[in-house]
């Protein structure tokens, strides 16, 4: 576009490409598409924005499922660590009675 001319066309082409990343489009110059190309650019543009969000929604439910395993697998030794720390504390509040008691 025209806000690119100063720049080489790498670079405009990088910065255009960061702006869609980020949700920046600019749909200005397919208005100068005809009618196929108009509704075949919505097309593409729509299955690449699916198809994206697929792709990111199965990356974040991996990373939660690896999170919960993780997790899922230290729970029991984490359990048994704070009940014993819990009857050691116990043991220790009730030390001198029971020893007084025998």
């Amino acid at each position: 576009g025209d806000e690119y001319r100063s720049v080489s066309m790498i670079t405009g082409n990088f910065i255009y490409m960061l702006r869609m990343s980020l949700g920046d489009f600019d749909f200005g110059p397919a208005e100068l598409l005809d009618e196929f190309e108009y509704n075949t650019l919505w097309v593409i543009w729509m299955i690449t924005v699916i198809v994206t969000n697929i792709i990111f929604l199965n990356f974040i439910i991996a990373e939660v499922s690896k999170s919960y395993e993780t997790v899922d697998s230290q729970v029991n030794s984490i359990i048994l660590q704070e009940r014993a720390e819990l009857i050691d504390e116990a043991e220790d509040m009730l030390g001198g009675i029971v020893t007084d008691n025998n």
